[in-house]
Formats: C-alpha cells, sequence, structure tokens
C-alpha cells in the first residue's frame, strides 16, 4: 500500500510545478478566460441600473436547501445534512466572510464540504491574505463530523497546510470514511480536473469503495469517472451557475471543458446524482445578473428499493430557496 505521506509530498510536488507553469505563461492564477470576458461586461454595463442590481446579488449569498433520496443510502444516514460551501474567493469580496458566517451559523449540519476557490489573486502567496476570512467561516461551522475541502482552480497548495491547522481536512485524491451506529459512508476529494487534471484523481475514484460513496470535485468535468466508479453523489461549483446570465438564467460564460450541461444545481447522469453549487463569491467582476451568490445544505433520505425515485423524478427534487 502507497504511503499517504509519500502520496502528498509527490503531490505537492506535481500541483507546485503546474502552478508555476500557468503563472509563467498567464501571468495568474488561471488561464483567466471568464475574468477577462467579465470584466469587459462589466464595463459595459456599469452605466445602467443592471450594475446595481448586479453588485447587490453577488453580495448577498442566500441559503438553498435541498432534500435528496437514495436507496443505497444506509439507514444509519438517514437525515444525514450536508452543508456545501463552494467559490468563495475570499481575497476578490473580503465582506462576504462575514455574510458567510452569519449565514451558516446555526445550522449545525453532519458535515461541511468546501470545493475550491477559495482565492482569485494573481499571486500565489496572495493565499495568506484568506486566512483569517476561511478561519471565522469554519469557526461559524458546528459540523459533528468535521470539515472537508478540496482545491479549486484558483488555489495553490501552499494553502493546504494552515487549512488543516484549522481543522479542515483537504482531500487531496484520497477518500476517507464517515461511520455511525455500524455504518459507514466513503467521501473521495479530487485536485482540480479544470487545470491541474492528472491521472492521480481518476485512480482515487477507482480505488474507493464503499455502500454510499460521495465524490467532492471543484468542477462537474470527472462526472463520467465517477459514475462509472458507482459514485452516488458528486458535489462541485467552479462555474458560478454562470454568474452573468441572460433573463431565465442563460450563462453567457460556463468555464468548462465538458459536462455544460451541468453547470448549475441538481443534476442526474445514469444512477448518480449531482448538484454544482452556484458559489458564494464572485470573480472577475462583482456583480450577478440573473443568478445569485449561494450557500447549500442538502438533506440525504434513505429510502426502500421500492420506494426509490426515479431518474426523472429525481431531476425534479425540490430545492428550497431561503430568502
Amino acid at each position: 500500500m502507497d504511503n499517504p505521506s509519500y502520496l502528498r509530498q509527490k503531490w505537492v510536488q506535481t500541483r507546485a510545478g503546474i502552478e508555476k507553469r500557468h503563472m509563467k505563461k498567464t501571468g495568474s492564477t488561471d488561464g483567466g478566460t471568464f475574468n477577462t470576458k467579465a470584466r469587459l461586461f462589466g464595463r459595459l454595463i456599469k452605466p445602467t441600473p443592471f450594475y446595481t442590481t448586479g453588485i447587490y446579488n453577488a453580495a448577498h449569498p442566500r441559503l438553498v436547501r435541498v432534500d435528496l433520496s437514495f436507496n443505497t443510502l444506509p439507514m444509519a444516514f438517514d437525515g444525514f445534512t450536508i452543508l456545501h460551501l463552494t467559490d468563495l474567493h475570499l481575497d476578490f469580496m473580503p465582506e462576504l466572510s462575514k455574510r458567510i458566517s452569519d449565514l451558516v451559523r446555526g445550522l449545525a449540519p453532519d458535515i461541511c464540504v468546501m470545493t475550491g476557490d477559495y482565492m482569485t489573486g494573481s499571486r500565489r502567496d496572495g493565499y495568506k491574505t484568506i486566512l483569517e476570512p476561511m478561519a471565522r467561516i469554519v469557526s461559524a461551522v458546528d459540523a459533528r463530523h468535521g470539515v472537508y475541502a478540496t482545491l479549486g482552480n484558483h488555489d495553490t497548495w501552499k494553502m493546504v497546510t494552515p487549512f488543516e491547522a484549522m481543522g479542515i481536512r483537504v482531500l487531496v485524491n484520497e477518500t476517507c470514511r464517515i461511520e455511525k451506529d455500524g455504518q459507514e459512508i466513503s467521501i473521495t476529494g479530487t485536485d482540480d480536473p479544470h487545470e491541474h487534471y492528472t491521472p492521480d484523481m481518476v485512480r482515487a475514484l477507482e480505488t474507493a469503495h464503499g455502500e454510499f460513496k460521495l465524490a467532492l470535485v471543484h468542477t462537474p468535468e470527472l462526472y463520467r469517472e465517477a459514475q462509472k466508479n458507482g459514485y452516488n453523489l458528486y458535489l462541485a461549483g467552479h462555474t458560478h451557475g454562470g454568474q452573468i446570465c441572460l433573463p431565465g438564467g442563460l450563462p453567457l460564460v460556463v468555464h468548462l471543458n465538458k459536462g455544460h450541461r451541468f453547470y448549475r444545481g441538481l443534476w442526474q447522469y445514469g444512477d448518480m446524482t449531482g448538484y454544482t453549487g452556484q458559489g458564494a463569491g464572485a470573480v472577475g467582476i462583482p456583480i450577478r445578473l440573473n443568478t445569485f451568490s449561494e450557500v447549500t445544505l442538502l438533506t440525504l433520505r434513505a429510502v426502500g428499493k421500492q420506494e426509490h425515485q426515479s431518474s426523472e423524478q429525481k431531476r425534479a427534487i425540490r430545492a428550497k430557496e431561503i430568502q
């Protein structure tokens, strides 16, 4: 069996190399395509009332509650709650840390999961500016079974150690298990597949075992690999729900290499359920049009096989927006 500390060190070397190449090529933490388009769009609408509305939408995250039912969920986990935070971009909109903290305080989920993009800045040492707001959010989260996180395309390997010092379990192409009343579920977290892809993240999905498996990935782009390997629930972010959308929520850009139809909310791929959060923060420009910033609380329900919902019914599972 591979030594976990060796695998972590191997990952650090690989990720650091990819980050260095990105910085040399683009001068920023990522390719910057969405950022550039968002800034151009922002300049166009700045003289209009849409700009003021967009700023308010981006600065005031909402709590979305989602109920999901599975015939594969162990009965001990019936009613299990997952607080999902993604795309916080805390250096871009610093005021969000307090608003997010106020929103999650008192929810008392069973676990809290975070699927990347905690920062935005173009300097890799910029992660230091988001450590205090991250600590504020973590202290407001009262998760019975802990806080778990994966990295996004804007993030750096350097934040892993300080995150873990806060009590966040960072999953880097690895799996952990939560046990309850003699039953368990497994949680696999991968590195960012959008700009930091390596075969190690696919191997992590292939080697995890369990009756009920949860995948945490920054983007929906590993949906085929996760479904093929028996994952029941896939949580992701990255797209911001489009962030800047036409009326009706049609996004101008989703910033995905594949899985474009999974850019927002609940989705189904085969027998796997997915949820792509709209993100608590914004990037490129601090506005949202025809979308809103989101914090998600998912409740899992265990049902018998005779009660199991069809794929069509799963797609219609209610997502109740709490103002």
